[in-house]
């Protein structure tokens, strides 16, 4: 919020949150804690975090992981690809974010792909007869059908790797 004390007294207030699991909450609140954050993009992404670790019973908002986008370079594959994500998962794959600005988010991995060209297609290799369709529009370097050396491809991962960690690092 960006006035708590507006916040908090609006759940007292005769007119209140009309919300069926605001009156609950009312009953069972005995103290309320709060974290300063220094922006709004920082409160939301805390908030966001907060309640995928605590699942609040109250708050379905956020506890299905489909409000922020998270960024999957997936590095646990031969030859990795980036990716949009709602959830994150145990897979040995590298995750960047939340970010709470989707169409933010889906343009820097657009402008990202058409920089470095990394695999998009799902398959572990090209197909039997040639190079995906990315590779034969040129928005893929193709590493499966040896256009580029693994050297070459794990090079970009590691750029596209280390922009992420700078961006990262700057939204929160």
């Amino acid at each position: 919020a960006k006035n708590l004390r507006s916040r908090v007294r609006s759940y007292f207030s005769a007119r209140g949150d009309e919300r069926p699991s605001v009156p609950i909450l009312r009953d069972k609140l005995r103290t309320i804690d709060y974290i300063e954050t220094a922006t709004e993009h920082e409160a939301l992404i805390l908030e966001d975090k907060l309640i995928k670790e605590y699942q609040p019973r109250y708050n379905s908002d956020l506890k299905d992981d489909q409000r922020y986008f998270s960024i999957k370079l997936t590095v646990n594959e031969e030859f990795p690809r980036i990716m949009l994500v709602h959830q994150r998962q145990d897979d040995g794959a590298l995750y960047f974010g939340p970010f709470p600005s989707g169409a933010h988010v889906k343009t820097m991995v657009r402008r990202l792909q058409k920089k470095y060209h990394l695999r998009r297609c799902p398959g572990p290799r090209c197909r039997a007869d040639g190079p995906c369709l990315y590779a034969q529009i040129d928005a893929c370097a193709s590493p499966c059908s040896g256009a580029v050396t693994k050297a070459e491809y794990d090079g970009r991962v590691k750029q596209v790797a280390a922009f992420l960690r700078r961006m990262e690092s700057m939204t929160v």
